[in-house]
């Protein structure tokens, strides 16, 4: 009957009055077997393959494990994964509706705060309340800030970064892919799970994390590790002459945000000492549920660290204990092939263009600088090493450049 009428129907405005008349007198049940059917078919020529709902399951699992249990069902039950991201989508709207602030205050919802249990820094002592850097005071003072996502499509400026790190693809979209995940389940917070980076010396892996948290707008706290044997990097509590707050504390004050990033440079270069190690006290703060509430020894109260990132670097994997490499998305980073290394001379360019405020043709490089440059990548085999080669050879040409 309906493309009889739609014969005769001359403009979509027209179509769409019909369509609203059917769905005014139609049944519920009629309608719901239209619908069934319409999915049906959209399943039977839709090109996906048919692990997708695995796919799915897997990626829930890897945001919260109990998360993917109750959602296999639902997974399972939709008959196309474009029909499945619809459903996610309604979700993350309802998600975002519950979390805003009217909702919250309609609702009493108690706001996230770094210190859980304390409203102030009356119950320490006087000596360490007066030492007490002003950043840290503040902690009492703010909550429920964030760095959030904007928008799904600034991630597309993360993602543009392989152009500068062409060996680092893999790892620039598997953080990527991680806040979707995110942003799926109807969180605009931006969070990038724990993430060991393995690479060789000289490969700039500290480089690459501290632009992805620059990327996407979120303070990094850098400390290198490597040769250390004590846990005071997770700070040290009044009765100490050098008492001092702990890593995460400095990071979530620096930033003013619930969510900062900590780097932490040649994981694999830390041992046990006699005042405990770096490792076994990192185990806690990787754990979600543990991360929650942890005792901070400088502020002799519990905190909450659930949303602080973590981002390991090493140059060996096997160093590093087993149950540490358990809790981290490990990627290994291969050296740049010679095909990628004109890429990343071409960003090493324009990053020293950008430091004098100057467009990247005042710098160029021809093709017989590039190919020179790429010979010596053969030898020393160091990104480090070729941004000082590129650097200097830019400084060369500069100063046999007359400007005006």
């Amino acid at each position: 009957m309906l493309r009889r009428i739609l014969n005769f129907v001359e403009s979509g405005d027209e179509w769409l009055c019909v369509k609203q008349m059917v769905l005014q007198n139609a049944s519920a049940d009629d309608l719901g077997d239209v619908l069934r059917k319409r999915f049906k078919e959209a399943a039977a020529y839709c090109d996906e393959s048919e692990d997708w709902r695995q796919r799915e399951i897997a990626r829930l699992g890897e945001i919260e494990p109990t998360l993917a249990l109750f959602a296999a069902d639902a997974v399972n039950q939709m008959l196309s994964r474009d029909i499945w991201l619809d459903v996610m989508h309604v979700i993350a709207e309802a998600h975002a509706k519950a979390s805003s602030s009217e909702t919250k205050a309609s609702k009493n919802i108690k706001p996230a705060r770094y210190l859980i249990d304390k409203t102030d820094f009356n119950y320490l002592p006087p000596n360490l309340r007066k030492e007490m850097p002003k950043h840290i005071q503040k902690l009492t003072e703010w909550s429920d800030q964030f760095a959030r996502l904007r928008a799904l499509v600034d991630l597309d400026e993360l993602r543009s970064l392989s152009d500068r790190f062409p060996h680092c693809d893999h790892v620039i979209e598997g953080i990527a892919e991680g806040i979707e995940r995110t942003w799926d389940m109807g969180s605009n917070i931006i969070h990038i799970q724990p993430t060991l980076l393995v690479v060789e010396a000289g490969l700039r892996k500290t480089a690459l994390a501290r632009e992805v948290c620059k990327t996407l707008g979120l303070h990094a706290q850098i400390a290198n590790v490597g040769g250390k044997s004590e846990n005071h990097l997770f700070g040290l509590s009044a009765g100490w002459s050098s008492a001092h707050a702990g890593i995460v504390t400095e990071a979530v004050a620096t930033a003013r945000v619930l969510n900062p990033v900590i780097i932490l440079d040649e994981i694999d270069k830390t041992h046990a000492g006699r005042n405990g190690d770096i490792t076994g006290e990192l185990l806690g703060r990787l754990e979600p549920m543990e991360a929650r509430r942890y005792r901070e020894k400088y502020l002799a109260a519990d905190v909450n660290a659930a949303l602080v990132s973590w981002i390991l670097t090493a140059n060996d994997l096997w160093c590093i204990p087993a149950p540490l490499r358990s809790r981290c998305i490990i990627y290994e980073v291969p050296e740049p092939t010679p095909k990628q290394l004109p890429a990343i001379i071409k960003s090493m360019v324009n990053e020293y263009a950008a430091e004098f405020g100057l467009r990247n043709e005042f710098f160029a490089l021809d093709l017989g600088d590039v190919e020179a440059l790429v010979e010596t990548f053969k030898q020393h085999k160091s990104v480090r090493v070729l941004h000082r080669f590129v650097r200097g050879l830019l400084h060369q040409k500069s100063k046999r450049r007359k400007w005006n």
